[in-house]
């Protein structure tokens, strides 16, 4: 099995933070991914220093995730701005921007028939991504942060590494 980080890793990696010592089981429902894919997932992640394992309980190790998230994700899972679609709002242009951006200039979207919004389509880092405002608000919310850490200006990337950071400090206490 590779060891390289799959993009899906991300999520995987966040929903870990959120919930500590979560079940195979558990991960995969929150996630939306198979038990087997999760599994792989942690295995990556934990090989990556992302996630520590003690006795087959997983916690996230926060600053190596920050510091990957801030740093690393935009040059290790580029996106580009695809053609405009219907869709879910993602970077600027989701709710946990609202009080920070005009996330009506010009959004974004992970394609969905379900989505609300129309504009620029960019591919998620988790295929069921667009599934997880209903089921996983906290987890849709980092997800879409990240977006921006990955596609945003400058300026979004700047508010979408302070309310990221805000996040996982949050989960630290």
């Amino acid at each position: 099995m590779s060891k390289v980080l799959r993009p899906l890793d991300v999520a995987v990696a966040l929903n870990i933070a959120f919930r500590p010592n979560p079940t195979f089981a558990t991960l995969a429902a929150d996630v939306g991914i198979s038990q087997s894919t999760a599994h792989q997932a942690v295995i990556r992640l934990v090989g990556a220093g992302l996630v520590r394992s003690e006795r087959k309980r997983y916690q996230a190790n926060l600053a190596a995730l920050e510091e990957f998230l801030l740093h690393g994700v935009r040059y290790a899972f580029p996106a580009q701005r695809e053609a405009r679609r219907r869709g879910v709002p993602t970077a600027h242009s989701a709710p946990v921007f609202r009080h920070e951006l005009d996330s009506d200039v010009d959004p974004v979207v992970w394609p969905s028939a379900k989505g609300t919004v129309v504009g620029a389509a960019v591919a998620p880092l988790l295929d069921t991504a667009a599934e997880l405002p209903g089921r996983r608000p906290d987890l849709y919310d980092a997800l879409a942060l990240v977006d921006a850490l990955r596609i945003g200006t400058a300026r979004d990337r700047e508010v979408a590494a302070r309310l990221l950071s805000e996040q996982l400090q949050l989960v630290a206490t």
